[in-house]
């Protein structure tokens, strides 16, 4: 089955399983977005996750050994995420499951990340937790002309900024920042859209070229 574990320094989390766990996960979210009215930048985000379970099933990313003795024992592979990064993007394919036909197996998977979310929120912090989960199963930030270099100008304040308890401490406010109509998000379009100007291209073809540093994860 999935699960999950907090980071130590509350980066994110380990979203862990096993190949078929994580290969009907990864069929799942491509099956979401092959139906997105959103554009291929928005897509792509949302696409992030089922790359990374991807590579976490190709066993290209992390494995460990769990169990309680020797009779079930196994092994699992899993990724590590951003908190900010994997919060949206569920958020966001349970906004797109809400628009379309889906299977009993892709409810199932989004249920089954939804809840291991959940537990490693409150895991971490189960105050804080309980303000990221009332974000989770919130309304969804994407609009048509949402501007998802923002999601990773988040992260790296988010990665950044704190590390520990107070960096999860931040995590509500960072989340807040993802919405539409937050100053904050409302401030980087603006600027966004002012350099596309000057260079005669779509805000959307814009790159990020910043640096991130090492995680602390």
């Amino acid at each position: 089955m999935l699960f999950a574990e907090p980071t130590e320094h509350s980066a994110g989390v380990f979203l862990w399983g096993d190949w078929w766990d994580l290969n009907s996960l990864h069929s799942s979210i491509h099956g979401l977005v092959a139906n997105s009215p959103y554009d291929e930048t928005i897509n792509n985000t949302l696409l992030g996750l089922a790359y990374d379970v991807r590579k976490a099933y190709e066993k290209q990313r992390e494995e460990k050994q769990f169990g309680h003795d020797l009779y079930d024992c196994v092994t699992y592979r899993g990724e590590r995420i951003l908190w900010p990064i994997i919060l949206f993007q569920v958020n966001s394919l349970r906004h797109l499951a809400a628009y379309q036909p889906t299977s009993r197996e892709c409810q199932a998977n989004l249920y089954r990340v939804e809840h291991c979310l959940e537990e490693s929120l409150l895991q971490t912090d189960s105050a804080v937790g309980k303000e990221c989960i009332e974000w989770l199963f919130g309304p969804c930030p994407l609009t048509t002309r949402y501007y998802t270099l923002f999601l990773g100008e988040a992260a790296r304040r988010y990665v950044s900024e704190h590390t520990g308890k107070a960096r999860f401490e931040s995590l509500p406010n960072i989340l807040r920042t993802l919405h539409p109509m937050s100053a904050e998000y409302l401030g980087f379009a603006a600027d966004l859209e002012r350099q596309a100007r000057e260079a005669s291209c779509d805000p959307r073809d814009l790159d990020d070229f910043s640096e991130g540093g090492e995680i602390l994860w």
